[in-house]
């Protein structure tokens, strides 16, 4: 592992994460235990010989741990442990400055909706909804599903459909990116047919609120289903 080599909290840090792909490992890795087809799957690009070497020095370093889960699974995983899980909020705020250099994605570029959690995450106010919320909302991204949840005033994402969603949001990459960065409106969106809100209108508005993107309560019912 190579060293910055000084006495400097953020260089300290980078000589651990700045190297290109650690970050991205440790995103992947916010959601929940991935084995490392998972990991390979989630990371088009990179070489197997460089991710393993990312997940030895994370482990190294002590912010990745490596589990054999029980039968009938019986495969091996990586998990964050609570020195890596610190890492959360600083994914999070790269996510939410990140967001104003994104438009559209190129020709070259890898596309996928579990790329889009922690800005979900860096996004929600939970507090806004109160303690008696109980929702599950679902977001169909470019035709790949991610889910978010929000029960007691806690918020929960993970990749994959929801279990019982109350709202389900349809949209491009795009469109999700320019939602996010405010400079697409929800009716605008509605409007073109690159927006769609399904399900309960009251939690279609909730999940506006919980993302900040409150003018959607608004327009829900111009592409909203009851």
């Amino acid at each position: 592992m190579r060293s910055y080599r000084q006495f400097c909290p953020a260089a300290r840090a980078l000589d651990i994460v700045g190297e290109r792909w650690t970050l991205l490992v440790v995103r992947d890795l916010l959601h929940g235990p991935k084995r490392y087809t998972d990991l390979q799957a989630g990371l088009p690009g990179v070489g197997p010989n460089v991710l393993a070497a990312r997940l030895r020095s994370l482990e190294q370093a002590g912010l990745v741990e490596k589990k054999r889960l029980p039968p009938p699974a019986a495969s091996t995983v990586y998990s964050l442990t609570e020195l890596g899980e610190g890492l959360r909020p600083v994914v999070a705020s790269l996510f939410e400055w990140g967001l104003q250099l994104l438009d559209a994605p190129s020709k070259h570029d890898a596309v996928k909706a579990s790329y889009w959690l922690p800005a979900l995450e860096a996004a929600a106010q939970p507090d806004a909804l109160g303690p008696d919320v109980d929702d599950q909302y679902e977001f169909r991204v470019g035709g790949e599903v991610v889910a978010a949840a929000v029960r007691g005033g806690e918020l929960r994402t993970w990749d994959g459909p929801a279990e019982r969603p109350d709202v389900v949001v349809t949209t491009d990459h795009e469109t999700f990116a320019g939602l996010g960065r405010a400079t697409v409106l929800p009716a605008d969106a509605i409007a073109a047919g690159r927006l769609r809100v399904e399900g309960d209108p009251q939690a279609a508005a909730r999940c506006a609120a919980l993302f900040g993107v409150r003018e959607a309560a608004a327009s829900g019912s111009g592409g909203a289903a009851a």
